[in-house]
């Protein structure tokens, strides 16, 4: 019996984030299917050319962005997601596995409504209102009608996964609906390797983080703590982090000869040198307007973290997803920064 062919559409590149690490993660264990993998970006990823369908919808000049962006939220006819479904509708597959991401919840919800025959499955890595409208400026104004068409892809789909017990709750909360939660793979070997650490043998107390930064003042307080601490012990204090998009003017100048701001690192690299440092450190905003995000969303970073073997610092709101992982699976410490 032939393998079942997925048409897999993604709005970024499969090379590209925390997105793209988790989709790797899952396609290289389902050797039951046949995957076909299109996508959106900038330009066609090296050894993905095949399905690039072309630069996406969201992004660009600000007035275009935006006016096109509404367009697609509010469900109105856009001749970009028209092109897009076209060619989907086109592809030869036995049903539709879509991220939710930029122009893919607006795709799902299509695909959906424009045939029954083949199965629509919905990725979410992030709900469009907590995450990608509560995090911009641009996009800050169109939350109810991301909700909405984030409802209506709910209610339209085949079937759903979700980040998170924090989003499977709202979305429950939402639709009435389900969905299981679904992350990246890790395959045991993968976490025994880190299992023991292996701390730098300095007397410095060295901080390992990768990836993003989500509120400036959150990271000030703690490395203003992390001083505190340092001095307490005697210890000089290094924080050091990877393919975080800071530059050094924006750390106050007091705090600068503590943070190491270094590129990003391939992952084998970067586990290599997360297993030197006493501890790792892992953020999300405590800002009430980034709660939702906090409450649904996840770090992809934790499972780097994890496969180091390093305790983790969670800095993060109680009730944010990152918390609730520390606290269940025992791996670190939270620390909502509200105390000293």
């Amino acid at each position: 019996m032939s393998a079942r062919k997925i048409c897999l559409f993604t709005a970024h590149s499969p090379l590209g984030g925390g997105g793209g690490v988790i989709l790797r993660s899952l396609v290289a264990h389902l050797p039951e299917f046949e995957i076909d993998w299109k996508y959106t970006a900038e330009a066609a990823a090296p050894g993905h050319e095949v399905g690039y369908l072309g630069r996406g919808l969201v992004g660009g000049s600000i007035g275009h962005d935006i006016w096109q962006t509404g367009k697609m939220l509010a469900g109105a006819s856009s001749p970009a997601i028209e092109g897009l479904v076209t060619q989907l509708l086109a592809t030869e597959c036995d049903g539709y596995w879509i991220v939710s991401h930029n122009e893919g919840l607006r795709v799902a919800v299509e695909l959906a409504r424009r045939q029954k025959q083949r199965p629509v499955h919905l990725t979410f890595h992030d709900d469009w209102e907590g995450a990608l409208c509560a995090r911009s400026l641009r996009y800050r104004w169109f939350g109810r009608l991301a909700r909405k068409l984030t409802v209506t892809a709910l209610r339209e789909v085949s079937s759903f996964d979700v980040i998170s017990q924090g989003m499977q709750d709202y979305y429950h909360t939402l639709s009435a609906k389900n969905g299981p939660v679904c992350h990246r793979y890790l395959p045991a070997a993968a976490l025994e390797q880190g299992s023991h650490g292996d701390t730098s043998s300095s007397d410095d107390l060295t901080v390992g983080h990768i990836g993003s930064i989500y509120d400036r003042a959150d990271l000030v307080k703690f490395l203003a703590v992390l001083q505190q601490h340092g001095c307490a012990v005697g210890s000089k204090v290094v924080l050091k982090m990877w393919g975080c998009h800071l530059r050094s003017e924006h750390i106050p100048s007091f705090y600068r000869d503590s943070v190491r701001l270094y590129p990003p690192l391939a992952e084998a690299a970067a586990l290599n040198e997360l297993r030197q440092c006493d501890f790792v450190y892992a953020m999300y905003p405590q800002s009430r307007r980034l709660a939702l995000f906090s409450r649904t969303s996840l770090p992809t970073k934790l499972t780097s973290y994890v496969q180091a073997g390093r305790p983790i610092l969670s800095h993060a709101p109680a009730a944010s997803t990152l918390a609730r992982f520390v606290a269940a699976t025992g791996v670190g410490e939270n620390w909502t920064g509200n105390d000293c």
